[in-house]
């Protein structure tokens, strides 16, 4: 055989797997496939591969058409591995999204896409589709974040900082429950750490001071205040954002 043939030949076949996996990109995997048979015994484990870096890519796009273009590339009836992992994926990105953006037509969103998604996720998304509805009737005052001592002592040492900030209802309804998430910033502006506290709680499940849990009226004033101890877990601005994240109104009964 001339070298001119051989080379010919070789080429014929196409990319040997080895290099394909060298290679590791969704364009040589689909080379591969293209020009091999499905007889090949490295056929299997290339489709996999392939479907494994579509799904990284609609990761990397951090969006929803990332992950609708690997569903819409694999659907249901082929049966790919990875769908239901892109599904959970995806509600996930989602209400992260609505978390993020937090306004009522992202928490619409998510719940008219995922009407039978995660029960829990789907409980959360209704409240704060409700808080979001009323929140443009809370007005906020400023956040003031103060050093105290956590046991009320006046001759302790300063182990705790108090957060505090005045939050009027310029709305029409009286609030018998709101529970705030407070979320903790770094340097950058983001939150390392999160918990949550109520302003006004009619009922609650452990100790809260009285004047906390009479319902708050249209046109009325209270302060939130919140203590704590230096949150773990991250370098601490001495910056918080505070999140309405549940609430319940006068006549109303909890879920």
């Amino acid at each position: 055989m001339s070298l001119t043939i051989a080379l010919m030949t070789l080429l014929a076949c196409g990319p040997s797997f080895y290099d394909v996996q060298q290679q590791d990109t969704v364009e040589a995997y689909e080379t591969f496939l293209a020009e091999a048979n499905s007889a090949d015994p490295n056929y299997t484990q290339a489709t996999f591969r392939l479907e494994e870096l579509i799904l990284e890519q609609a990761r990397e796009m951090q969006s929803l058409e990332g992950y609708d273009m690997y569903l819409a590339r694999y659907p249901a009836d082929k049966k790919p591995q990875l769908r239901e992992k892109a599904i959970e994926e995806r509600e996930e990105f989602l209400y992260g999204w609505a978390d993020e953006t937090d306004t009522p037509e992202a928490w619409q969103t998510f719940l008219d896409e995922y009407p039978k998604g995660e029960k829990k996720r789907k409980q959360e998304a209704r409240r704060r589709l409700k808080v979001a509805d009323y929140r443009d009737s809370l007005e906020f005052g400023k956040i003031e974040i103060t050093p105290v001592n956590l046991a009320e002592n006046p001759d302790g040492p300063m182990d705790g900082f108090a957060i505090a900030a005045d939050i009027t209802n310029k709305g029409d309804q009286t609030v018998t429950y709101l529970n705030m998430e407070i979320r903790f910033l770094n340097a950058e502006g983001r939150a390392f750490y999160d918990t949550r506290w109520p302003w006004v709680a009619e009922r609650f499940p452990v100790p809260i001071e009285e004047e906390f849990k009479v319902p708050v009226k249209a046109g009325e004033t209270r302060q939130y205040y919140y203590t704590t101890e230096t949150p773990e877990g991250g370098t601490w601005d001495k910056k918080v954002e505070l999140i309405p994240v549940n609430i319940y109104f006068e006549g109303e009964k909890d879920d």
